[in-house]
């Protein structure tokens, strides 16, 4: 089971609605309600012991919890043990799908989220990394002709792996896409040069090829963020 498996799990799994959808609407906050449960999980098969492996997986995009794949069959033909559970998988153009067990606590039983590989690799210790850099690709990363709020105009570029090149003195960016448990968590936002004394957020929006960032405020009692004024205007270049 682990020769023929080992190929099959290794890799950085992420839902495939939950990223399809952040895809399609350009908005986190849009695909907020698919963030549930698993989101994100990286099997790293030369960390097999036995016939399991252990690893950390990422829920809803804000906990995390310990997740044990044992390579023995499971009820259903082709399948192996995801939690005690049938995971199972479908090759189609060459590109896998893993389908993953997941509870209901509401119903009470277990239901089926098709995941995608989106990496083969990623740092061990860095649960987040692969997801966040699909979302940055797939939303931001390429390269901008910038035009601020006094109407001057330069070039800027974001990378996948969050870094920003011409805005200022910002030298990294961070797309938030925990937007499911906390008070201002209303807006689609994105932040420079996170956990710093030069940390600043701006709430976005992509329309086409132009990305639109927002000064923001907080409502009355601090529960909802409030759009202000457009900061930068950002078309993006071949």
């Amino acid at each position: 089971m682990i020769k023929k498996f080992k190929p099959i799990v290794q890799g950085v799994w992420v839902n495939a609605d939950y990223v399809e959808k952040v895809i399609r609407t350009k908005s986190p906050l849009a695909a907020a309600d698919l963030a549930t449960w698993i989101t994100t999980f990286y099997v790293n098969t030369d960390q097999i012991t036995g016939d399991s492996i252990k690893f950390i997986a990422g829920y809803g995009n804000h906990d995390s919890g310990d997740v044990t794949i044992k390579f023995q069959p499971g009820k259903a033909p082709g399948t192996i043990l995801f939690n005690g559970q049938d995971l199972s998988y479908s090759i189609e153009n060459g590109d896998t799908t893993l389908l993953v067990p997941q509870y209901d606590e509401a119903k009470k039983q277990y239901f089926k989220t098709k995941f995608k590989r989106i990496l083969q690799r990623q740092p061990d210790k860095k649960l987040g990394y692969g997801l966040y850099n699909y979302v940055n690709k797939s939303l931001v990363a390429g390269n901008y002709k910038l035009t601020d709020s006094r109407g001057s105009t330069s070039k800027i570029s974001f990378t996948e792996d969050g870094k920003v090149i011409g805005l200022l003195n910002c030298k990294t960016y961070f797309i938030n896409i925990d937007l499911n448990s906390d008070a201002n968590d209303n807006l689609d936002e994105i932040g420079f040069n996170i956990d710093t004394k030069r940390q600043v957020w701006y709430s976005f929006k992509i329309i086409a090829d132009t990305l639109k960032l927002y000064e923001t405020g907080e409502n009355a009692d601090s529960t909802e963020l409030v759009l202000g004024k457009l900061k930068y205007k950002l078309v993006r270049q071949k």
